[in-house]
């Protein structure tokens, strides 16, 4: 055998040697049961999703997969415990985008990087808006900010922490629009919604699922739909980023592994997600609670962390947000 010919069958024995041990990895995970993390409390959408897929994935892999909530710290701490774990695909994580697109564009320390995730699948968007209590005469992003201007400090806006999506908004309608909201921090968007009913605070942005019977009951108003198309939920409501503001994305839920987790395990994952977003009774599930199933893949997902990273590091100066 010549030695260029002993080479090429050299290589392709080498690439056979990589196929075929990748397939055993596949095949033989998963070994014992899976844990998804969810760096928020229960009860939220992160949480809905987390556990109607993690109750799929159970059924279809024959292994018990369970969800551990790690709140706090505007996901931090539950994300630098996923980034630490065994990468083997036994240790999985639900995130909401504002861990992976807007963490690392407001704090100027971060125990993790986007880079210490691998990407399985961005699940679903989460469809928000703007509301106001309606003991206020207020049915326009517009007329709020006018009627700021003529009520100084009397308008208090409910977030769900210091970095958080909401309070960017707030931040933007303020430096954007000319307003002086006080914002006023909450540990979640229940806490936020109690604040809104009971008039601790005037305006907010917060999920349909939140939301959707105290609109219908009369109690809030929705004035303006996060997003980049207008929302069947929120019918007839304006988009926001069409009043003045640069980016008004909607939050995202995806499926992360720690950053070494075999390129099989990850391709294995994202066919099994890919089989339960593809469900029709799932999509009708999360439909029912303001959730849009996207279900994209691996590199869909990563080009989008990319995207909303740069968008959200504008708004973050263009706000003056940035936190140690």
């Amino acid at each position: 055998m010549t030695r260029p010919l002993l080479k090429l069958t050299c290589a392709f024995g080498l690439l056979a040697s990589a196929w075929a041990c990748a397939a055993q990895t596949a095949a033989a995970w998963p070994a014992r049961p899976i844990k998804v993390i969810v760096p928020l409390a229960a009860g939220g959408p992160v949480d809905l999703v987390a556990r109607r897929v993690s109750e799929r994935l159970s059924r279809q892999l024959g292994q018990p997969v369970t969800v551990e909530n790690r709140a706090g710290g505007s996901g931090i701490i539950g994300a630098t415990a996923c980034k630490t774990a065994q990468a083997d695909g036994h240790t999985l994580c639900i995130l909401l985008s504002d861990t992976v697109v807007i963490n690392p564009a407001i704090y100027k320390k971060l125990p993790y990087a986007v880079s210490d995730f691998a990407p399985i699948s961005e699940i679903s968007r989460i469809d928000t808006a703007v509301v106001v209590t309606t003991s206020l005469p207020i049915r326009s992003i517009q007329e709020l900010v006018q009627y700021d201007r003529a009520n100084p400090g009397k308008l208090n806006w409910g977030h769900f922490g210091i970095g958080s999506s909401s309070h960017l908004f707030m931040a933007q309608v303020n430096e954007k629009l000319g307003s002086r909201i006080v914002d006023v921090p909450y540990q979640g968007g229940g806490p936020v919604l109690n604040g809104l009913l009971g008039n601790q605070v005037q305006v907010s942005s917060l999920s349909y699922s939140l939301v959707a019977q105290h609109i219908e009951s009369g109690k809030l108003r929705a004035l303006a739909v996060l997003g980049d198309v207008p929302s069947p939920r929120f019918a007839g409501v304006p988009l926001l980023k069409n009043q003045g503001l640069g980016t008004a994305r909607n939050a995202w839920v995806g499926l992360y592994a720690p950053t070494g987790t075999p390129p099989a395990v990850i391709a294995r994952l994202y066919d099994e997600v890919k089989a339960i977003t593809s469900d029709t009774e799932f999509q009708k599930a999360l439909d029912a609670q303001g959730l849009a199933v996207t279900g994209r893949s691996p590199e869909e997902t990563a080009a989008v962390i990319k995207a909303e990273g740069e968008d959200w590091r504008a708004v973050a100066k263009v706000a003056n947000v940035s936190l140690d």
